[in-house]
């Protein structure tokens, strides 16, 4: 991205920017674990194939999971994003039902601290679980304290076309809301991926016209039939949450998803997305994604995809949901405040680990190396630094922009060396175990991780 973020002409509004409350009192729950586990397979897919040099420009407070509302509205002033619609997850089935990961009080105390920015997305899930007229009740709740826009998440609950929900839809019709559904694959266990087939909305869609529906994740991976849906259906809309990075990891299958799309609906009912959750760097990956693309021209004549205009971009970021939520996107909420970590009054800056790296140690050698590290997007630069106290091993890897230190580790006369520690990413710290060899000024070893082996050697 190589332009003022404010001056793009892209108001830019993202229904689905979830806040992230603290898991640590329900990580024992079976569930969450499986939910976990699916995290680290849906790694691959999320990042595999980005540029190199696009992974070296996010800062280090982009790779890490925050709680805090305030680094959703950092993200939001280094990418140009206007607004932001804060949505809890419920995911109440991973717990059994008896408890939320996060409230819908919860995102309100959050939209309370930048009312111009934020606006409250609440989530009415599970519906039939815990009773229609329930969930009837809390959006009428909302919708009294100014919600336009709600989501519900059928993986935990049921199927989005099942009858006894039928009341849900005709009082959200009633209400005018825009009501937002999980759609294609559940993509993380134990929700039901049966529960969310796009072919279902088609029977919402037809029994209440007039309910104004956005297909999460444009019903990834059916978007064929997500798409002949929201064709037939005017109250229909696409919403590219969670897939737009694959503009800059793989753009020729965002080619294919994004030109269907177009072919089918058009650009007045397709809406941009981040399906961000905590992590800065998937707002960023978002909205450089959509606003550096271009339909490849290949993929024009093959297909017969149309070519994306700026006045399509400014529809799909902003123009087509603020005209649902009654949005004026005629001015920009942003621009000023842009920080970086020198404005960042939290920045840390990461040190070697190690409690015997102190002054007055006159038996430490340090030790710096410029490497290069082998992942599934291909090669990284890196650096590694080590400490060295007789057959003590701490320092720190530099990975992905971010300081990883370490401590604990072992090396022997022959320059054998044993460490582990985790490494930050763009979706969570990753375990790893490195062994290998360094000597004569050189290192070649081998990291084990759940990616599998990153070889790690000196340039």
């Amino acid at each position: 991205m190589n332009h003022n973020v404010w001056e793009d002409g892209f108001f830019k509004i993202d229904p689905e920017c979830h806040i992230i409350g603290d898991m640590e009192p329900i990580n024992h729950f079976p569930g969450v674990q499986m939910w976990w586990d699916a995290i680290d397979g849906i790694m691959r897919p999320t990042i595999q194939g980005a540029p190199g040099n696009y992974m070296e420009t996010l800062e280090p407070w982009e790779l890490q999971k925050s709680t805090d509302p305030e680094n959703i509205l950092r993200a939001m002033d280094k990418y140009g994003v206007d607004v932001a619609c804060i949505l809890p997850e419920s995911m109440m089935d991973t717990t059994g039902y008896s408890s939320r990961w996060c409230t819908n009080g919860d995102a309100w105390k959050a939209v309370q601290t930048h009312p111009d920015r934020f606006i409250i997305n609440p989530n009415l899930s599970p519906v039939k679980k815990r009773g229609v007229e329930n969930a009837i009740w809390e959006m009428e709740y909302w919708v009294e304290h100014g919600a336009k826009i709600f989501k519900y998440y059928s993986p935990e609950d049921t199927y989005i076309n099942d009858p006894e929900l039928w009341p849900f839809y005709k009082r959200a019709e009633e209400l005018g809301i825009v009501l937002c559904i999980h759609a294609g694959f559940s993509w993380v266990p134990p929700g039901k991926s049966k529960y969310c087939h796009p072919t279902q909305i088609d029977d919402v869609a037809r029994e209440f016209p007039e309910l104004k529906i956005v297909a999460f994740h444009m019903g990834y991976p059916y978007t064929d039939a997500m798409n002949l849906v929201a064709m037939g259906h005017p109250n229909v809309y696409l919403c590219l949450s969670l897939l737009v990075p694959w503009a800059i990891s793989a753009p020729y299958k965002f080619a294919h998803i994004l030109g269907e799309a177009l072919r089918f609906v058009g650009p007045d009912r397709i809406i941009w997305g981040t399906d961000s959750a905590g992590y800065g760097a998937q707002i960023g990956a978002a909205a450089a994604g959509l606003t550096d693309f271009e339909m490849p021209e290949e993929l024009q004549w093959k297909y017969g995809y149309p070519a994306l205009s700026d006045e399509d971009k400014r529809k799909i970021f902003g123009g087509n949901l603020g005209r649902l939520l009654g949005i004026d996107t005629g001015k920009r909420r942003g621009g000023n405040d842009a920080a970086g970590d020198s404005l960042n009054p939290h920045a840390k800056k990461i040190t070697v680990a190690s409690d015997e790296n102190k002054e007055g140690n006159k038996n430490m050698t340090l030790k710096q190396y410029d490497v290069v590290i082998a992942t599934p997007m291909g090669e990284m630069d890196g650096k590694v630094t080590f400490a060295i106290d007789g057959t003590s091993l701490a320092g720190s890897i530099v990975f992905m922009n971010k300081d990883n230190s370490f401590s604990g580790g072992s090396i022997d006369p022959e320059g054998n060396i044993a460490f582990q520690g985790e490494l930050k990413t763009p979706i969570g710290a990753m375990e790893y175990t490195i062994t290998g060899v360094m000597k004569n000024d050189n290192i070649d070893a081998v990291a084990k991780t759940k990616m599998g082996n990153l070889a790690i050697r000196s340039k």
